[in-house]
């Protein structure tokens, strides 16, 4: 498929305060200080940590380029922060640098013109070699496989739990080999604690992350399925995406999730925060950052000795495959396509992919830097317990997404809801899911065929379908 600048779909987001502001990138007035007199370019950044790694940084980069760095803040929350992006470069408003929260947002903004097209700098970029294979893809747009992005850090994701409960109530910690087998060891937490084993995010108020936090896992578990098909259309017809809604059934069906937090405004917020570190909820999908902020000495209720109470687990598969982790490229460096500064701001997002600059981030962020070589850089170890997320660089999966990620993410979103709440057995969750989609992004859009005739995972087949 092809597609021009002018085919955007960003779904409505949550409204946020906006307050326009015009940035601007030139030479200061000669009478000040030589240092003031630098080239400008103003760079966007959010959130306390990923301020603190900025500032770190920020007078290496400023010797390096020759430039005044002008940092601007934008709300913490993702959401807000993408908000506002959004409404900045739709007004011709925007920063010279900012990031892309996940890479799964990059077609659409690359598609309505806003992100600067940088393949030729990347390519040519000593650190592009350093890049595992999966990265490179995802800093690609789908509809064209152009590069708009430099990747800096990476959020490594698998099952989280509570080693040292599951230990203690001599319930097996082996990795689980299935879905069967996940099923089976949820099941026996459930009897012998009285607590609910497993949580997969899911519906409405969880927004993009009942896709990037639940569903995308379970349909990653098939290893030949993926979400787009080789003509760029969404394939949601296949009967991986109706095993996958059949995954949500069975653990709602068995109680095996603790659904009533799933459904409030701020669902991560009890489960995660709350029963995950009391040991009323054993295992959760969770990425490299969680023993940091969800679990870690600064967090609201930090888990003792996390790094050994709390353990991973690869996501099993469903079909018999190897378990995996899943890798996501976050905050990607990007320029804006009408920065006035456009060869300095290149220069900038290349530098912020530099080993040194992703460490001071990943430190503070609990990801790992997306380069190779970082393992090689003296400050590697100060990642502790990280370097071994960073291994698994080289064998995680990810599913592409291309043009209206937000709808296919807003239509996983109602359709694992209507689960949730028991309107919706998984066939009319896979049904609601794919009319959602065509009916926001086009019937042309949307891979149309007959689903696939796979058969059940026995641990979900009855459950299934006798609804």
């Amino acid at each position: 498929m092809s597609w021009t600048k002018k085919t955007l779909v960003l779904l409505p987001i949550a409204a946020a305060a906006v307050v326009a502001a015009i940035w601007w990138s030139g030479e200061l007035p000669s009478d000040q200080d030589p240092q003031q007199t630098r080239p400008t370019l103003v760079i966007a950044e959010h959130r306390t940590a990923r301020l603190q790694a900025l500032y770190q940084m920020q007078p290496k980069l400023e010797a390096e380029l020759g430039v005044r760095l002008k940092i601007v803040e934008y709300p913490a929350p993702p959401q807000d922060y993408f908000t506002k992006l959004v409404t900045e470069l739709r007004a011709g408003n925007a920063p010279d640098v900012f990031t892309v929260p996940r890479d799964l947002q990059v077609d659409d903004l690359a598609a309505a013109g806003y992100l600067a097209n940088l393949t030729a700098d990347v390519e040519a970029w000593p650190g592009y070699q350093q890049l595992p294979a999966l990265v490179k893809t995802l800093t690609r747009a789908s509809f064209d496989e152009q590069v708009y992005v430099v990747p800096s850090i990476v959020a490594v994701e698998q099952l989280y739990y509570r080693h040292d409960l599951l230990s203690k109530a001599g319930i097996s910690t082996e990795q689980p080999k299935d879905w069967q087998d996940l099923l089976d060891r949820s099941r026996q937490i459930k009897q012998q604690l009285g607590q609910f084993p497993l949580m997969i995010p899911a519906g409405l108020t969880w927004g993009m992350g009942s896709y990037t936090e639940g569903f995308r896992y379970l349909l990653a578990s098939f290893q030949d399925y993926q979400l787009l098909t080789t003509g760029n259309q969404y394939q949601l017809d296949d009967d991986a995406v109706r095993q996958a809604f059949g995954f949500y059934q069975t653990l709602v069906q068995q109680q095996l999730t603790p659904v009533k937090p799933l459904l409030n405004p701020e669902p991560w917020v009890i489960p995660k925060y709350e029963m995950f570190p009391k040991g009323e909820l054993l295992i959760t999908t969770c990425g490299s950052w969680c023993k940091v902020f969800d679990w870690g000495p600064d967090s609201r209720n930090p888990i003792a000795n996390v790094d050994t109470s709390v353990q991973t687990w690869k996501f099993p598969s469903a079909d018999g495959g190897e378990p995996f982790a899943l890798a996501s490229v976050v905050y990607a460096w990007a320029v804006n396509a009408k920065s006035r500064q456009q060869q300095l701001a290149r220069q900038l997002v290349l530098a912020l992919g530099e080993v040194d600059v992703a460490l001071a981030y990943a430190v503070k962020l609990g990801n790992v830097p997306a380069r190779l070589d970082a393992k090689e850089h003296p400050d590697f170890i100060a990642l502790g317990s990280l370097m071994q997320d960073h291994a698994l660089l080289t064998e995680s999966r990810a599913l592409r997404t291309t043009v209206g990620s937000n709808a296919m993410m807003a239509g996983v979103a109602q359709a694992s809801e209507a689960v949730l709440t028991g309107r919706a057995n998984a066939l009319q969750a896979q049904q609601q899911l794919h009319d959602y989609v065509v009916n926001v992004l086009g019937v042309e859009m949307v891979e149309q065929q007959l689903a696939k005739t796979l058969p059940l995972p026995a641990a979900l087949a009855t459950e299934v379908e006798k609804n």
